[in-house]
């Protein structure tokens, strides 16, 4: 079964496109060397995975090149490039190859030169660069396999290059110092006909081999961990030290719920650090499906099928559907993907702002209730109107944290630290009174002209 994520999940994560932030998970990941290798990371991260195996197998071949940097493979961007573009230019083509012919066309070169011999000859160079940088990364997986520490992965695409490598059409290229003019007509059909395919799977293999650098780096410069992701039977989701990586020195929280708990219900005043909490939780079931390491000091999470959120919905003018109205379809949407899929992560930021105090506390009050009846899902749900969550405070099935605020000086001062229980903090006013906001309505009164009464005599 694919993981199930829609693109309003996307949009509010931020995985590719960018909402307000101006940035977006691809890029800071996409420390990638060439395009090829960033065309394969955009897969990557495009298709999460549901199998524990896969992700398993993704997550220790990125953490062996962390770990391996000394050791990794060495890519020529500029080599690369030609010998892609090189590759792809048939109109080059050579098919026949004899001493004489090549030692003619090399002197009709000199005299007339031509862009195609051009291409042939910097392309087979370019080629045997590449070559001989990946026989060496594949000798080095050799050595870390007798140690045992080459990820199966990564084992399983060594066999294949090994195999190749050892064809005679290789190890003479291999072998090569310098090029004649006879070499290039030579390697040239056999990089572009007879050994085609398997050219095509290593330049394929090198893409992928620049895509888990590229996560490693990011590991490495975000201080990313490696989640452990377990059987769907373990229920469970817990994270030490989740932050958001678009935040600068952001501050971490703690978060474990599962098992008879499997609802997270918070609370907080505006401002308090409630959405980008739930973004970060979002992003990070994200990237540990998609084997990718996540913003945390760690996390362990049992295997889920698909990922909703509801975080920055808007209203729908083309269709005329206010913001409350396109809220309902969203839960009517979540609604009709449990009863196909009923092992999801749904995060709520704030449900139902877009209607009045009443109806926004009894669609809480009766959504929540419905939702923590379902035991074979995570729900995390957000609010401010704080008499919803004591109404719930009953249900044993629903755990209830809260953004805290601290007093310092007379004056609010927000902490963005989770605490356990439910937030009692209403600083509307405060930051209307703060804002100075009613007094400046007012100030219009004394600035605004008095209206003169004008009487004419007829």
């Amino acid at each position: 079964m694919p993981f199930q994520i829609d693109d309003q999940t996307k949009k509010d994560l931020d995985i590719f496109g960018t909402y307000k932030s101006g940035k977006s998970i691809f890029d800071l990941f996409n420390l990638s060397t060439c395009k090829g290798g960033q065309d394969k990371l955009y897969r990557f991260l495009a298709e999460p995975m549901t199998d524990l195996e896969k992700i398993k197998e993704r997550k220790e071949a990125v953490l062996f090149f962390q770990h391996h940097v000394t050791s990794r493979l060495i890519i020529d961007k500029d080599a690369l490039d030609y010998a892609v573009y090189y590759l792809k230019d048939r109109g080059s083509s050579i098919r026949r190859a004899s001493k004489v012919w090549s030692a003619e066309r090399k002197i009709m070169n000199t005299l007339n030169p031509t862009e195609s011999y051009y291409v042939v000859k910097n392309g087979v160079s370019s080629m045997i660069v590449i070559l001989k940088s990946l026989y060496e990364f594949s000798l080095n997986l050799v050595n870390e396999e007798k140690a045992n520490h080459c990820p199966i992965l990564l084992k399983k695409d060594n066999d294949k290059v090994l195999e190749i490598f050892a064809l005679s059409e290789f190890q003479s290229a291999l072998g090569l110092k310098s090029l004649k003019a006879y070499d290039i007509d030579v390697y040239d059909s056999i990089f572009r006909h007879s050994q085609s395919r398997n050219i095509q799977f290593l330049i394929n293999l090198i893409y992928e081999y620049d895509a888990f650098q590229a996560i490693a780096n990011a590991a490495d410069k975000y201080n990313l961990c490696y989640p452990e992701v377990l059987p769907k039977s373990a229920n469970c989701l817990e994270l030490e030290g989740l932050f958001h990586p678009f935040v600068e020195d952001a501050v971490a929280n703690d978060i474990s719920f599962g098992g008879e708990s499997n609802l997270l219900f918070i609370t907080g005043p505006n401002m308090a650090g409630k959405s980008t909490f739930l973004k970060a939780l979002g992003v990070s079931a994200y990237l540990a499906h998609a084997g990718f390491p996540v913003p945390a000091k760690s996390m362990r999470l049992s295997l889920i099928s698909g990922l909703c959120t509801t975080i920055n919905i808007s209203d729908d003018l083309h269709s005329g559907y206010s913001h409350f109205y396109a809220e309902v379809l969203r839960v009517k949407y979540v609604a009709n993907q449990l009863k196909e899929n009923n092992n999801l992560l749904v995060i709520f930021d704030e449900l139902f702002r877009g209607t009045n105090v009443k109806d926004a506390y009894d669609g809480t009050l009766a959504i929540v209730s419905a939702f923590a009846r379902i035991k074979s899902s995570f729900f995390v749900i957000s609010t401010h109107i704080i008499e919803a969550a004591e109404s719930l405070s009953a249900n044993d099935n629903i755990s209830f944290r809260s953004f805290e605020i601290r007093e310092v000086d007379g004056h609010p001062t927000y902490t963005y630290k989770l605490k356990d229980g439910i937030s009692t903090d209403r600083l509307g006013m405060y930051i209307i009174r703060k804002e100075r906001v009613v007094e400046m309505i007012n100030e219009v009164l004394t600035t605004e002209p008095k209206s003169e009464n004008i009487e004419t005599n007829n």
